[in-house]
């Protein structure tokens, strides 16, 4: 045998492969370990175990699957019965939780739809409002409970008309100013015996047709009164008003001396224009101790006038009348007596107090001097007023008239006062009115129209 010849061994004995037993545990070899002990093995070893047990469950879930599909069948078969109903008298069947719009198209029922309508009640679009009114076991339902209702079996159901519905609105807190409340019967002296002051209300708006409709009211609004009365005095005492209108003229002075003869005092309206020209007399009447008020600046009639023109003739004659030397006053005589509510409301709350009268002399007319007396002290009473002019024309007669109604109403027991002095004698009149000088207080505000109009 040669160095580099490999040894030969005896093959030995030959070995017998045994069959593992049964049931026995077979002991992976070393290989067989290692790749079990890799993430991959692992994986691999588990979905081998998860489809050994899905094989096993697979009976089980095909019987949970089969009932769940008999419940739901049943579930749905139930959800969907159908009930019996009545409809407008009829019975029907008709699917459970039906609504009734489901049940209205169902039936073929052509009920007559409302209309669409504004916050003031005009029709905005018609056929626009709820499409059916509904009743069901005799209560009238509204349009949530329209919506809402589900048909569960026995109702008695009555389709009716649909219903009008208002456009949709918002709603807005607003200032309101307040109105005139006026007199109910005229007298001679008419003045604000309340002052306005504005108030708070919502309103509700429509949002289609921009309507408006008043609602609660948030802070009442105090509105602009007027009371119209004849003054009497509270004792009865026996005093009666001479005034004067459209002066001061060149009769005024000659008025004055005559009234001072007989200690009487009288209340003269004066024109602005007038008192412009003559401010002598102006004072001239304060000084004697009669009273000087408004008889506008121009003798226009009131309520044919703009505001602007309006505002100007009364402001214009009162400033005239202070300018002249008078104190301050608050009272006109209306031209021609003429002043209504709507005037009043276009005066701004330029004056307080509207004085007419309850006797007229008629002297306009010239009728003569024994008929102007007649005029002046037939029928007096304590508190008239008697309406002479000093001005506008040729006034010879009142002049020799003058002393003659002083005279005999004198006889009579009546003495002469201003207007001021007669309101100031009939509680009735507030302090303020009474003083001739009432102006509108601090805070207050104007009408700016007449209530119920």
């Amino acid at each position: 045998m040669s160095q580099n010849s490999t040894p030969r061994h005896d093959a030995g004995p030959t070995r017998r492969h045994v069959a593992p037993k049964p049931h026995a545990r077979t002991v992976p070899s070393t290989s067989q370990r290692a790749r079990q002990a890799s993430p991959r093995g692992r994986t691999a070893a588990r979905g081998r175990l998860t489809r050994r047990r899905l094989r096993n469950a697979r009976p089980a879930i095909i019987m949970f699957m089969a009932m769940v599909a008999v419940v739901c069948g049943g579930v749905w078969l139930w959800l969907n019965r159908s009930v019996s109903v009545s409809v407008n008298g009829e019975r029907t069947d008709v699917r459970v939780n039906s609504t009734l719009a489901d049940i209205v198209s169902a039936e073929g029922l052509t009920p007559a739809p409302g209309n669409l309508v504004s916050v003031g009640g005009n029709v905005l679009e018609e056929g626009g409002g709820a499409p059916f009114s509904a009743t069901v076991n005799g209560q009238q339902l509204d349009a949530g409970q329209i919506d809402d209702f589900r048909a569960a079996g026995n109702e008695d159901i009555q389709i009716g008309d649909g219903a009008d519905a208002t456009e949709a609105t918002h709603q807005e807190e607003r200032e309101v100013q307040p109105q005139l409340e006026p007199y109910e019967r005229i007298g001679a002296v008419t003045f604000v015996s309340q002052w306005g002051r504005p108030g708070k209300q919502m309103f509700t708006i429509g949002d289609v047709s921009g309507e408006e409709a008043p609602g609660d009211v948030t802070e009442p609004v105090q509105n602009v009164v007027l009371q119209s009365l004849n003054p009497t005095p509270d004792n009865g005492e026996k005093v009666v008003a001479l005034t004067f209108d459209d002066g001061p003229s060149d009769y005024t002075q000659r008025y004055l001396d005559i009234l001072s003869e007989h200690n009487a005092h009288a209340t003269f309206f004066c024109l602005g224009t007038q008192a412009q020209a003559r401010p002598e007399l102006v004072k001239a009447i304060e000084d004697q101790g009669s009273q000087v008020a408004s008889h506008t600046l121009s003798h226009k009639e009131l309520p044919k006038l703009d505001a602007d023109t309006f505002h100007g003739e009364v402001t214009d004659a009162f400033t005239a009348i202070t300018d002249a030397g008078a104190p301050a006053t608050s009272v006109i005589r209306p031209p021609y007596g003429a002043l209504d509510a709507n005037a009043w409301v276009t005066s701004g709350g330029t004056f307080s107090t509207s004085v007419i009268w309850t006797l007229d002399s008629l002297d306009w007319k010239l009728p003569g001097v024994d008929a102007i007396v007649n005029s002046c002290t037939q029928g007096v009473y304590p508190g008239a007023i008697i309406l002479m002019h000093d001005g506008g024309g040729n006034r010879d007669q009142d002049l020799e008239a003058l002393p003659r109604i002083l005279q005999t109403l004198s006889d009579q027991g009546y003495s002469f006062v201003t207007i001021d002095e007669l309101l100031a004698m009939d509680s009735r009149f507030p302090e303020q009115i009474a003083s001739g000088n009432a102006t509108m207080p601090e805070g207050s505000v104007w009408a700016t129209s007449v209530a119920g109009q």
